[in-house]
């Protein structure tokens, strides 16, 4: 979360880490990050951006491939997208995402663009339109190559992005909304917002569905969503004026009902506590239609500042996750797998068991 400070100022700028030169689809030399598995390492494209000064990104993308996997059998995508100051290998190590993977079967892309913050942060409008050749074209572009390589169930494929890495996701997912079956975000704001999100009341959120609508197109379509954030995070789960991650539960919500012909009608069915032992209490919030299935979560984390929630607790993966909170992953994964592509078309969202 190194860059939050230059974030709640709204002047972020990326900030560039040296990548290491591996060969296309080459075992990743940092390791696996506690699978058992394979991580697999894609150079992608350099793209040249006019900041405050000419700045080239680097982009490229590793593929966490668990052990079961086959060519012959389809298993799902998970996507993580860093947040800023955060490369790909950092924050595959300190979310432990890969160990899950392992366990349940999937297989995770860890898209990255050098260490910076994705441009959706800041409205960059290259990075927050379809076609527009900015980075959700890229993370578009990232995905399906994915899914092609290693032949993805394409009803099965969600995202999920950390501070500007869920600006991204709420963004691309609006773009392309014929990819992802799912999507979430931790610590970060919904279609149509950037870092001013700190600032915005709630009643500000729903106003923005209609955008999201638009950016989708003729591609329309309901996607399940699941938002995570601290109270302590001004990105997170802070009280009345911000609150990003819960502003873009609000839009997604207001989304879905307008895209559903408020067939909907959203209820909180049910509200879950829990206690991480020695660490934070946190609140799930379950969110059903009318016919009972389940069509979101909103999970509110006491006391956590601006971190991947769980994790390791190595000290030298500090900077990026709090393991005092839950398991975001876990939310995450058990939330999406849910869901598949084509049953969002229907007034029930949720896959059938």
């Amino acid at each position: 979360m190194t860059c939050i400070p230059r974030l709640l100022r709204a002047t972020a700028v990326f900030c560039l880490i040296a990548l290491q030169g591996f060969a296309a689809g080459a075992s990743d030399s940092l390791g696996n990050g506690s699978g058992r598995g394979r991580v697999d390492f894609y150079p992608l494209r350099s793209v040249n951006y006019l900041l405050p000064v000419p700045s080239t990104v680097k982009y490229d993308y590793r593929v966490y491939v668990p052990s079961r996997h086959s060519m012959s059998k389809d298993l799902p995508l998970f996507v993580m997208v860093h947040g800023c100051g955060t490369t790909a290998d950092q924050q595959m190590h300190a979310s432990q995402i890969n160990e899950l993977a392992e366990a349940e079967g999937f297989l995770v892309m860890h898209p990255d663009n050098g260490g910076g913050c994705w441009r959706a942060v800041l409205s960059a409008l290259d990075s927050i339109h379809r076609g527009g050749g900015g980075e959700a074209d890229l993370l578009a572009e990232m995905t399906r190559a994915t899914m092609a390589n290693y032949n993805v169930d394409p009803e099965r494929v969600y995202m999920i992005g950390m501070s500007s890495g869920a600006f991204q996701t709420t963004h691309t997912a609006a773009a392309y909304p014929e990819i992802y079956a799912a999507v979430g975000v931790m610590a970060g704001g919904g279609f149509g917002m950037n870092v001013g999100c700190i600032a915005l009341p709630d009643a500000a959120a729903p106003a923005l569905a209609p955008l999201a609508i638009a950016e989708m197109g003729t591609r329309a379509r309901v996607i399940p969503f699941i938002s995570l954030g601290g109270t302590t995070d001004p990105l997170g789960e802070t009280p009345t004026i911000g609150g990003c991650s819960r502003l873009a539960f609000i839009e997604s919500m207001a989304t879905n009902m307008l895209l559903a012909g408020n067939r909907y009608a959203p209820d909180l069915s049910s509200t879950v506590k829990g206690q991480v032992p020695n660490g934070y209490s946190w609140t799930k919030e379950v969110w059903r239609d009318r016919s009972g299935c389940q069509i979101s979560e909103r999970w509110i984390i006491d006391s956590m500042g601006h971190y991947w929630s769980g994790g390791s607790s190595d000290p030298q993966w500090a900077p990026w996750t709090d393991p005092k909170g839950p398991s975001a992953n876990r939310a995450a994964w058990e939330f999406f797998s849910r869901y598949r592509k084509s049953d969002t078309i229907n007034e029930c969202a949720e896959s059938r068991r």
